[in-house]
């Protein structure tokens, strides 16, 4: 037993390690969806965790065959994160490949430092110490190991952590790729460093190991930036395959709409007519003409514009804020909006009005109101809604957040809107001010012009 598990600096560290890689682990994973009982699931994992890196055996002092410890450790916390998390599996050992790495990074930069901070040829780095229970040498070793450890993860927890988003994946379609190709060059990395540290246990160079820590580190954070920019193009692409998977369904949408505004509009017209008929036939008094005719109006499309676009898809959403009763005011130039294609405009104002209408549907009667306004200001074309809503939200990345965990408001509806109004060259404003969400979009029409 005292072979394997000698009580040196190793067998401390390997707890540290543990505790650390735990640490720089969960500055990513912290946004992944979690199962049922987190709470008991985490603390079983945790001792779990700590359990397998205090019985992992370390008969030999050798750099590789403690390399080959730390991957292992690796590989259990991915295990034990199956057992946290609900996320795919992709997305998992994406975020744990970069807890590790800003482990190694932070061990890196300590390397760097103790290596050239300190005098002389004095070997820092009691972490690796193999022959005593020391694990530090000094003060200013400790100071370092501690600068280093929460500098760096202060920086990729506010760099690189924080903008992963809830619910998020890791795409499959090129991303698994990159996410070899990431992993292959922070492995390369790692293994460089054990190469170096057999090395300088047979002749130290202090300068030397500064160096080659230096690159190490500058490696690392090349690696997962390229991870990462790999994690956003991913993303990217997913939300452009399915943004334009919603672009062509509301183009049948809006053919299907149409064709059902303009029947509904022959036969109210013609109803109408026959109802007169009717009521003077069978001498029905005028009142219940009327009475009847304005039920009929109720179906008739009732908003008329010189845009037949947007005559669609506004006397849709009005029949659905009368089902709410829903006040649905609008001041629109229909001319304004000629410079955007039929399937655009119902696209536009449909993902608009929809997001409205969720936002105000279970509102109080007196906030049950919708304004839309299409006007021109000399050279500049305005679209604007305005709604009340009663959530809490926050803006990112220029889209309204929910804090409640309601997605409507910074669901694709929005993204789709303002992927329209980049497609004419315009800008899209959103405020939350006094609980009115407010959606302004700009086209400067010389602009307009540069995009047809």
């Amino acid at each position: 037993m005292d072979k394997l598990y000698p009580i040196n600096g190793l067998f401390f560290y390997r707890l540290i390690f543990m505790a650390l890689l735990i640490l720089g682990e969960a500055i990513f994973c912290y946004k992944l969806a979690k199962k049922d009982h987190f709470a008991i699931r985490l603390t079983i994992g945790i001792i779990a965790c700590f359990i397998f890196a205090l019985a992992f055996p370390i008969p030999t002092s050798n750099d590789f065959y403690s390399m080959m410890m730390f991957f292992c450790m690796f590989a259990f916390t991915y295990l034990v994160s199956l057992f946290l998390f609900k996320a795919d599996k992709m997305m998992i050992l994406f975020c744990l490949i970069c807890g590790y790495t800003i482990e190694h990074i932070a061990y890196e930069l300590y390397l760097c430092l103790t290596s050239f901070i300190v005098a002389g040829d004095s070997k820092f780095g009691g972490l690796y110490n193999y022959d005593s229970l020391k694990l530090f040498d000094g003060n200013l070793d400790l100071v370092l190991w501690i600068v280093s450890y929460i500098n760096i993860y202060w920086i990729m927890l506010v760099t690189f952590a924080h903008k992963i988003e809830k619910g998020r994946v890791f795409e499959k379609l090129g991303g698994g790729r990159a996410l070899a190709i990431g992993t292959f060059f922070i492995i390369i990395d790692i293994v460089i460093n054990s190469v170096v540290s057999f090395y300088s246990s047979i002749h130290y160079e202090r300068i030397f190991v500064g160096l080659v820590a230096l690159v190490n580190m500058i490696c690392c954070v090349i690696g997962i930036s390229f991870i990462f920019e790999m994690y956003y193009l991913g993303n990217m692409r997913r939300e452009y395959s399915i943004i334009r998977e919603i672009r062509n369904a509301e183009k049948d949408q809006y053919q299907l709409s149409k064709e059902t505004i303009d029947m509904i509009n022959i036969k109210c017209h013609d109803f109408r007519h026959q109802i007169v008929k009717f009521g003077k036939e069978q001498n029905i008094n005028d009142e219940a003409i009327k009475s009847i005719n304005n039920l009929i109006d109720i179906y008739d499309s009732s908003i008329k514009t010189t845009n037949n676009a947007l005559n669609v898809i506004l006397s849709e959403k009005s029949l659905i804020c009368l089902k709410y009763d829903i006040v649905f005011s609008c001041i629109v130039n229909g001319d304004l909006l000629s410079f955007m294609q039929e399937e655009d405009i119902y696209s536009l104002f449909g993902n608009i009005l929809d997001n409205a209408i969720d936002a105000v549907k279970d509102l109080k009667k007196e906030q049950k109101t919708i304004r839309l306004k299409i006007k021109s200001v000399g050279n500049i074309i305005s679209i604007s809604s305005k709604n009340f809503y009663d959530q809490e939200l926050t803006i990112e990345n220029g889209l309204p957040k929910s804090n409640k965990g309601d997605s409507n408001y910074h669901g694709f509806g929005l993204k789709s809107v303002r992927s329209i109004a980049e497609k004419y060259n315009g800008s899209m404003n959103i405020t939350t001010e006094n609980n009115v969400f407010e959606i302004t979009l700009m086209f400067i029409q010389d602009d307009i012009n540069k995009s047809n």
